[in-house]
């Protein structure tokens, strides 16, 4: 039994900050560099367990090889029950910090979404999934399937994953995804709880965001002087699910949510661990 089942992109990421700032083609260091484990979903299970919920992870094969031996080791470590299929090459993804600016270049295998299995009875013996929206097929099988079994579900929003949304509970899009619903934010969040009758959440990173549930709500902001802004959506999922499988209404849901997001901003890398009580201590201004 699981609280929740986590499925998407699993990867080994390495991050760095660049020395200098650099032109298109321009050959650049980066320096400060870290390695661990990435993908929202696993980013996801890895926070979720950190908040002392028990997860599983599946979706992107891993490679038998150095880098996905590296990564299954850290999920485990990290308290997270994977469940992965080892085939071809470990997704790779190398983010470059620029001035707390961020991209990212991610090296994968081709493998098809069919060729992809979906560990059937860890999705049936969970409380809550949690797909990112980078598999189409997959996420409305999984969406119909916890459906059956009364299983709450969120999608984090992707353009593979646009059909499916009506079949989701809960729906989380990042600014540039819900661009491609409607350029304005609470627009693209009316739509979307349009098509699934349940919550919509467009996220606005420093700037907050807005939530649709039937009515519209602001995601509350709060400020952190950030230092690495990767994970931050995947931190506000956890957060988000963590208080909803907690009992907490939906305002309360978001401000968890948002603080655990701004809290993982503090910290360098792709995740952070963190407690219920830093989320709560960070909320009354402690940090």
């Amino acid at each position: 039994m699981y609280d929740v089942f986590c499925y998407g992109a699993i990867s080994l990421d390495i991050s760095g900050r660049l020395e200098r700032p650099f032109k298109v083609y321009e050959q650049a260091t980066a320096i400060d560099y870290r390695m661990s484990p990435g993908g929202d979903a696993t980013l996801v299970a890895l926070t979720l367990s950190g908040l002392g919920l028990s997860a599983a992870l599946s979706g992107s094969p891993v490679g038998d090889d150095p880098m996905g031996e590296y990564v299954l080791k850290m999920i485990q470590e990290g308290g997270v029950k994977a469940i992965v299929p080892k085939a071809g090459k470990t997704a790779i993804t190398a983010i470059v910090l620029d001035n707390n600016k961020r991209s990212t270049i991610t090296f994968h295998d081709n493998t098809p979404e069919a060729g992809i299995p979906i560990p059937d009875d860890a999705l049936k013996s969970s409380k809550y999934a949690y797909v990112d929206g980078c598999f189409g097929r997959n996420s409305a099988l999984i969406a119909k399937m916890a459906r059956a079994h009364g299983i709450r579900t969120l999608l984090n929003l992707d353009l593979p994953s646009m059909p499916n949304i009506s079949l989701f509970d809960t729906v989380i899009a990042n600014e540039s995804v819900s661009k491609l619903i409607s350029p304005e934010p609470a627009e693209a969040a009316r739509k979307i709880h349009e098509l699934n009758g349940g919550v919509a959440i467009v996220t606005l990173g420093e700037n907050g965001g807005i939530c649709c549930d039937g009515r519209l709500m602001e995601v509350p902001v709060y400020r952190a002087e950030a230092v690495d802004t990767t994970g931050a959506g995947a931190a506000f999922a956890a957060g988000f699910i963590y208080s909803r499988l907690a009992g907490k209404p939906l305002k309360a849901c978001l401000e968890f949510a948002s603080a655990a997001g701004a809290y993982k901003t503090l910290h360098r890398g792709s995740y952070r661990i963190f407690t219920k009580k830093e989320i709560t201590d960070f909320l009354k201004g402690k940090y």
